[in-house]
This record gives structure tokens, C-alpha cells and sequence, in this order.
């Protein structure tokens, strides 16, 4: 028989009806609407299940050094002294005394850059680095396909995750005017798929055609957070996400990600990301405020037939106050 709607109450079982809507606020315990764990705080929701693998930078901490390079990097961009990467103390410029951190100097446009080969591609990410100084120009810090990708021009500890499109992690001193800035404890550790996402116990065909409103209240930035539809438990899937500055659209087809529609849009706070998909189309739309951003095609046989709906996050402090799913 086919399952046409939901319906849901705090202190019930869900059940199957025809045609109602579902709405999860998050001002309690929503435990019971998912199979992982939710927090809340001020009437958000924040994922704090996400679950880090093991260090995968090699001298993160820049403690070995042979000769004037890092040990584990593989150094680029230098000649000479200028420009060049070298070891200093903290709080240390170019030319500075002591040891632990690793200063990148180039006086006009060339670019040194440290690099390892650490990233799965298509796996998610989280990476860290400090600046310990900066006296000019900026550091940026992504995979060589840029699926990981951030420029940083103040100092302090960083922080961005991101799904990577290279095995290389590339860290370098990037200006078109040379730079002077000093870095420590660059870190790359994965974040598996299950522990980003928040899988709703309720699942419906959503071959009838359905709707997914998701009230995202903050996004960190270069973090990600957002919605999976048609989701099988594994490797098939639609994806839209906020990153803070674009609005992101992609499937999953047997592990492989395809990006549909990348479209800058800032987040404001409690305004809705909606996905439609009419019955009987495999054309989606993807709206913003009630705005129109992307109309993908799915049609991958793979996705099509999963029922599973997941909240999708890569950062604890990502915040979603309201979900509404039910039949078109």
C-alpha cells in the first residue's frame, strides 16, 4: 500500500495519513523525531554529534624542521630568501628568532605555499589553522580543487570545513603584493558522513511529490549546513546547503557528488530554504525566501526511490529553528 502523508504529535507514534504537513519546532526535546542527537539552545538547534577522524597533517604543529623546511610539507614559491617560508617563534615576522611556526615573506605578487597530500576527494572535511601575526598581506587555505577554500586576513584561530575536491591540502601566503604572516597547528581531520547529518525517523515516498522547509537561523562561515532528500542511507542523494555566501545544490550518485546550481545568497536569519519536487517531475525547485534559485534535474534511478530526509550540518555553532515537510 502506498504511504501518503504523516502526521505527528510529541507523545505519539508517527502514522501515515493522507496529505498532512509535518512540522518540528526545536524549543524542546526533539530527540524522538531523529535517529542522532540534536542540542538546543535559544530555541535553535545546534549539531553538536559531529564526530572528527584522526589527525591527518603531518607536523601541523611545525615542531621538525630540516634545514629551512618543514618536515612532512612539501615546500613551493621559494627563491632565496624572498620569497620564502622559514621557522620563527611566536609572534615572530620575517627574519624573526626561535621556533614552532612557520613564516611565509614574499616582498612583491609570488606566492609560497606549504602543501600535503591528506583529502579524500569527495569526503568532508573540517581544517584549522592559526595566525599567530600578520603584518601584511593574506593566507589562504583550501584543496587544489577548491571544494575546500578560505582566505584569511586577520589574526587568530581559523576554522572552515568543506567537501574536498583534491587529495592536496595547500596553505600559502596569498596577495598580489607579497605578504608577512606567521601560522601554527594547521589540522585536517575528516568528518564522516552519518555524524554531519540528523536523520527524521519519519519517511514517506516521496515519488508523490513533496516540500522541505528548513528555517536556518545561522550559518558559520566556510561551514555548511542545510538539507538531504531521497536519501538511502549510504551513498545516493539530493543536497541543497547555505556555506554564508552561496546557496549549493548537488547529488549523490553511488559516492560521487555532481554539483547543480551554486547561486551567491547571504543567510537571514529564520527566512526558509524550500525544496519542491511536484509529483511525477524529476525538475526540483529550489527557493530562498520564497524566491526561486535553482531548478535541478534528478533523475538518477539510484535516488529516486529512497524516502529518507536528513538535517545536514558541519558545524556545531550552524543553527536551524523550524522544519516543515509534507506532500505538494
Amino acid at each position: 500500500m502506498r504511504r501518503r502523508g504523516l502526521l505527528a504529535h510529541p507523545r505519539m507514534e508517527w502514522g501515515f495519513v493522507k496529505g498532512p504537513t509535518i512540522t518540528i519546532n526545536f524549543d524542546g526535546d526533539e530527540s524522538q523525531f531523529f535517529d542522532g542527537g540534536w542540542s538546543e539552545v535559544g530555541g535553535n538547534t545546534l549539531n553538536d554529534k559531529i564526530v572528527l577522524g584522526s589527525e591527518l597533517v603531518v607536523n601541523g604543529d611545525f615542531a621538525a624542521w630540516t634545514g629551512d623546511d618543514p618536515d612532512g610539507w612539501t615546500v613551493t614559491g621559494e627563491v632565496g630568501a624572498d620569497p620564502e617560508v622559514s621557522e620563527v617563534g611566536a609572534g615572530q615576522g620575517h627574519g624573526g628568532a626561535g621556533n614552532g611556526l612557520a613564516n611565509y615573506f614574499a616582498s612583491a605578487t609570488n606566492e609560497p605555499r606549504l602543501a600535503q597530500n591528506v583529502f579524500t576527494v569527495d569526503a568532508w572535511f573540517q581544517v584549522e589553522v592559526d595566525i599567530d601575526l600578520l603584518n601584511s598581506g593574506n593566507l589562504r587555505v583550501r584543496d587544489l580543487g577548491n571544494g575546500i577554500r578560505a582566505t584569511y586576513s586577520t589574526i587568530g584561530g581559523k576554522l572552515q570545513t568543506g567537501r574536498a575536491g583534491n587529495v592536496t591540502l595547500d596553505v600559502r601566503q596569498f596577495d598580489g603584493s607579497g605578504g608577512d604572516l606567521t601560522i601554527d597547528n594547521v589540522s585536517a581531520k575528516l568528518q564522516t558522513l552519518v555524524s554531519i547529518l540528523n536523520i527524521l525517523k519519519p519517511q514517506f515516498g516521496l515519488s508523490d511529490g513533496f516540500f522541505i522547509d528548513v528555517h536556518i537561523n545561522a550559518v558559520t562561515a566556510d561551514t555548511q549546513v542545510g538539507v538531504i532528500w531521497n536519501y538511502d542511507g549510504s551513498n545516493n542523494f539530493g543536497i541543497a546547503y547555505m556555506n554564508g555566501t552561496n546557496l549549493v545544490v548537488d547529488k549523490n550518485v553511488a559516492g560521487t557528488y555532481s554539483n547543480l546550481a551554486s547561486v551567491a545568497q547571504a543567510v537571514t536569519p529564520d527566512q526558509i530554504l524550500r525544496i519542491e519536487n511536484p509529483a511525477g517531475s524529476n525538475v526540483l525547485d529550489i527557493l530562498y525566501n520564497g524566491v526561486s534559485k535553482a531548478t535541478p534535474t534528478i533523475a538518477d534511478a539510484s535516488i529516486l526511490g529512497n524516502t529518507g530526509i536528513a538535517l545536514f550540518s558541519t558545524e556545531a555553532n550552524n543553527a536551524i529553528s523550524k522544519v516543515t515537510i509534507g506532500k505538494l
